[in-house]
């Protein structure tokens, strides 16, 4: 009986004619959103509960598509992972980038409000990573290693840096690491069980932004409260009127964010 010949390798699927720029775009288009759609469903279902079939449907692509760009579950795997925790990066070095000159504390707080924003718009990260994290192996090792590691490291220097100016409680960096993990991120990784219990989406603007907002707080104590500077003329005459005249007198000061000024008669 004569061997069986091996199926053909697979190819990219025809595409209508067009420029060299044309199906680069449309090569780059599908890769997008085969990426896309396995993030998805890798952090919905797990990397054993996805199926490339799946991922494909998901996408609008046959198998072949996708076994011409991404050759085996694992890289396709990889190469999702690489995307977001790289737009994720992308996003926090932006940030940094335009609170240059800008005091340590403040920059923290903004960086870590961009930290839970993109939590709340990529959640499939940090579900992924909670997958991973509960059976050690090959992709686990490569998400510390690659991805998380360098994120971590340069997280505990800045608390480390901020618990020695006395702007965070006295913990053990790594410690503070795990607590913003555990309240920020993982609201959004509980996102259904958030739904159920409160009836409230956690993903509104003002939900995202009041958990920041709350977040930072547990971390940092209250964000401090704008100074509001009021003129002198216009202060006096609002004390006289809550007192009947009787609060100032031409020897009485006002003092205002420390300093004194006295009333014009």
């Amino acid at each position: 009986m004569p061997a069986r010949s091996a199926p053909p390798p697979a190819s990219e699927p025809v595409t209508p004619a067009g420029t060299g720029r044309t199906r680069r775009a449309a090569s780059e288009a599908t890769q997008r959103r085969i990426l896309d759609a396995a993030l998805d469903l890798f952090a919905d279902r797990s990397f054993d509960g996805a199926s490339t079939r799946d991922i494909a449907e998901r996408a609008g692509v046959s198998q072949p598509s996708l076994a011409y760009h991404f050759h085996s579950k694992d890289e396709l795997w990889r190469a999702a992972v690489d995307g977001v925790f790289a737009e994720l990066v992308a996003t926090l070095t932006g940030r940094l980038d335009g609170l240059r000159g800008v005091d340590p504390v403040t920059t923290a707080r903004l960086v870590l409000r961009e930290f839970i924003g993109f939590a709340a718009a990529h959640p499939q990260l940090h579900r992924i990573v909670s997958q991973e994290s509960s059976c050690e192996g090959e992709r686990f090792e490569y998400l510390i290693d690659v991805h998380v590691r360098p994120l971590f490291e340069q997280a505990t220097a800045m608390f480390a840096e901020l618990s020695e100016r006395g702007a965070v409680p006295a913990i053990d960096p790594a410690l503070l690491y795990y607590i913003l993990i555990g309240a920020g991120p993982t609201l959004y990784v509980h996102a259904p069980a958030y739904r159920r219990l409160t009836g409230g989406d956690p993903f509104s603007p003002a939900t995202v932004d009041a958990h920041a907002s709350a977040v930072i707080g547990l971390l940092f104590g209250p964000e401090p409260a704008p100074v509001c500077v009021i003129a002198p003329a216009v202060a006096w005459a609002t004390i006289e009127r809550a007192t009947g005249g009787s609060a100032a007198t031409r020897s009485d000061t006002l003092r205002v964010g420390g300093g004194a000024t006295s009333p014009a008669r």
